[in-house]
């Protein structure tokens, strides 16, 4: 009997106390984007950080180049989602994007001349990815999906991710014109 209680109090002593901290690395999704807002997102403890993704994240992999792809990065018991697609303009259309961010309810979310909003639990933003040189219109969509709240820094967040996304996915995956239209720093929300 003495010895069971020597040994529960030696698990009491060894148990941590806490929870560890979720440890988001400085680069996510395939080291393709900055870690720091995800890290805004995720509560400081709970479950270990962990990523998945598949398609493209990292341009840098040139055999993945130019095409969509998805990143699931979890921590704290939360998840964040992140997908990229691209369509022609003849599938969807910046002038359909603009008509959804005007719809009742929604939150506009804006970045130069892209343009979204958030709904649900997901930020949506669409650019203009139209190529003259290859004499294609397109567009390209980033959804990042978190959770549905009406917390502002939440929405900002999700929406700051996005556009980093957006950033990354037209200048260096698809390399569209529309490049440059894009600012760095934040979106404007609301």
């Amino acid at each position: 009997m003495g010895a069971l209680a020597v040994a529960g109090v030696v698990v009491w002593q060894v148990w941590p106390s806490e929870e560890p901290a979720v440890a988001v690395p400085a680069r996510v999704c395939d080291d393709a984007l900055p870690g720091a807002v995800v890290k805004e997102l995720f509560p400081e403890k709970g479950e270990p950080f962990n990523q998945w993704s598949s398609g493209v994240f990292n341009p840098q992999e040139p055999y993945r180049k130019q095409a969509p792809g998805t990143c699931k990065l979890y921590g704290g018991g939360k998840a964040i989602t992140i997908n990229h697609s691209f369509y022609l303009q003849s599938e969807y259309s910046m002038d359909d994007a603009v008509r959804g961010a005007k719809q009742e309810g929604l939150t506009r979310v804006t970045l130069g001349k892209a343009v979204g909003y958030y709904k649900g639990d997901t930020v949506f933003l669409f650019a203009d990815c139209s190529s003259k040189a290859a004499e294609t219109e397109a567009l390209v969509e980033v959804d990042v999906t978190f959770e549905k709240t009406t917390d502002r820094t939440v929405i900002q967040n999700m929406a700051s991710l996005a556009a980093d996304t957006l950033r990354l996915e037209t200048r260096e995956l698809w390399t569209c014109d529309s490049a440059d239209d894009l600012p760095n720093g934040s979106p404007q929300v609301g």
